[in-house]
């Protein structure tokens, strides 16, 4: 069986586990197992249409190679540039993510008030970030006349899929896998 068969129906997330779901479909209970599971956020008994996405904000971190860019020279209006900056981010990720997101690097500690350091003094690391994010962004530092230095700078895709049920409930995996229970 195809998921497209669930598709756009009123589904019930009955259970979930680390590698698949039970959800309530016309009465019937079907299991879906997740290849390649990346990313999950599923309540327990949500109700909500079920879709399936190949391009949505939530997918580009997946689908997209990471491009790490470097700030070579400073903005004349730092606040002018952040806000520039962070919108542009934003309206690519419509609120799924934060543009702080690619700025920031937990993994060696890489703050917000790192990224705003370099931006200030005008030399360190930019982002790291999706190409497509990448590329909105340089596009504010030219308009800035700030110079950067970017590695990985092409396109390369996946393909990830987004499952979402209802409003904000979701699962990203390379395949969706469903069968009746």
């Amino acid at each position: 069986m195809d998921i497209t068969h669930i598709q756009n129906k009123s589904v019930q997330v009955e259970n979930y586990q680390t590698t698949f779901l039970t959800l309530k479909v016309d009465g019937r209970l079907f299991r879906l197992d997740f290849i390649d599971k990346k990313e999950f956020k599923l309540k327990k008994g949500i109700l909500g249409q079920l879709r399936i996405y190949e391009t949505r904000p939530l997918l580009i971190d997946y689908n997209e190679n990471i491009v790490t860019a470097y700030i070579n020279s400073k903005p004349e209006h730092f606040d002018d540039f952040v806000a520039d900056f962070a919108n542009a981010i934003n309206e690519i990720t419509k609120g799924w993510r934060s543009w702080a997101n690619y700025v920031t690097d937990r993994k060696i500690n890489s703050t917000l008030n790192n990224f705003l350091n370099n931006v200030k003094r005008g030399i360190g690391k930019l982002m790291e970030a999706p190409f497509s994010i990448t590329q909105i962004a340089i596009k504010v530092c030219d308009k800035h006349n700030v110079a950067t230095k970017m590695f990985g700078n092409e396109l390369k895709r996946e393909n990830f899929k987004l499952m979402l049920i209802g409003g904000d409930n979701y699962v990203i995996a390379k395949e969706f896998r469903i069968r009746q229970n």
